[in-house]
């Protein structure tokens, strides 16, 4: 598992994370959305092969959420 995958997992300041079924949700905190939209952003430039995300809008210029859904554990449950 990569390490920006590892290291939005373990949460930060700037949001809380919920385990889901398929993945887990990052909640951005209200007075650190500048910082959780730039998280955001670098998790959504590096999605791809590892993991692949659904992000949310503040319904300004910033995000209110993210899901992560990590494509390894898509592949070993097939």
């Amino acid at each position: 598992m990569g390490r920006l995958l590892e290291k939005l997992k373990h949460g930060a300041p700037a949001y809380d994370v919920k385990v889901e079924r398929d993945g887990f949700t990052l909640i951005g905190k209200p007075d650190h959305i500048d910082e959780f939209s730039d998280i955001v952003r670098e998790a959504a430039e590096q999605a791809g092969e590892e993991f692949v995300v659904f992000t949310t809008s503040d319904g300004h210029q910033g995000y209110s959420q993210m899901f992560v859904m990590p494509l390894d554990d898509m592949r070993s449950a097939r």
